[in-house]
């Protein structure tokens, strides 16, 4: 354990000597991505401060699982899609083979090797934005809320992760499939609201199906005191399992793997 801790701050060291090589480059998108998540919060300041409630959620209860999705969002661009990019480059390459000799778990090194640091601000972004809303709603959050709400949030993390990763191992599978990692991003706009939303078949589908709805729904119920007991057991159980059969295909499908000319 202590060797993989080493290797990912040694990977963190690396990839911020990169970005600092292009100082103009980082800071020209930090300020696109402060401006963007400023944008999103304006917009939905836009669409619900009209119609004050949205599936029985009010502005400021949106605002949290906004500020949920946010620094979700922090993650997905800054982790999730450099690295699952530069794993289906690989693939198609044939340099997949430089990772996979290594003396160290392949998947670690696929999962976190890349990192940037233009959405990082996102994060903090949400995560002031989540605790102002709180105070302003004089929400009372014991401890146990806010490690049970950080919990769930990791589960959030590990859920994404896990889809993207095994609709990238699809490369393995299809030549040139170039497009692959642009799916996940698309599913964004689904946990981008409260799950409630959803009805009917629909919502059976992204909540219990593939519980995309659960994503940020989940950590702002607990934060509101609303949170549902059965369904975090749920997204913990579909979230454990989902991530180990992502791994098991991922270890069938490199079978296939032929190097240079896959």
């Amino acid at each position: 354990m202590k060797k993989y801790w080493k290797l990912f701050w040694t990977f963190r060291r690396i990839q911020l000597m990169k970005m600092m090589e292009y100082r103009g480059d980082f800071f020209f998108w930090l300020i696109v991505s402060t401006m963007w998540t400023a944008f999103n919060y304006f917009f939905y300041y836009l669409i619900i401060g009209n119609s004050k409630t949205i599936a029985g959620w009010t502005y400021d209860e949106v605002v949290i699982l906004l500020s949920f999705f946010t620094m979700l969002d922090a993650f997905t661009w800054s982790v999730f899609f450099p690295n699952m990019v530069n794993y289906t480059e690989s693939i198609y390459q044939g340099t997949l083979s430089n990772l996979l000799l290594l003396p160290v778990n392949s998947v670690f090194i696929i999962l976190t090797k890349e990192a940037t640091y233009h959405n990082v601000p996102r994060f903090f972004i949400g995560l002031t934005i989540l605790i102002s809303t709180a105070v302003k709603m004089q929400i009372q959050i014991s401890i146990y809320q806010i490690l049970l709400a950080s919990f769930v949030f990791i589960i959030s993390i590990i859920f994404i992760y896990s889809g993207w990763f095994i609709l990238a191992t699809l490369s393995f599978w299809a030549e040139k499939l170039t497009n692959i990692n642009e799916v996940m991003p698309g599913f964004r706009s689904i946990y981008q609201m409260p799950a409630r939303i959803y009805t009917g078949l629909t919502g059976f589908i992204i909540t219990f199906i593939v519980p995309l709805g659960l994503v940020t729904t989940l950590p702002s119920e607990i934060i509101l005191n609303r949170n549902n007991t059965s369904d975090i057991i749920y997204f913990f159980i579909f979230t454990m399992i989902f991530a180990y059969l992502t791994i098991q295909f991922f270890n069938y499908s490199i079978k296939k793997y032929s190097s240079v000319g896959n």
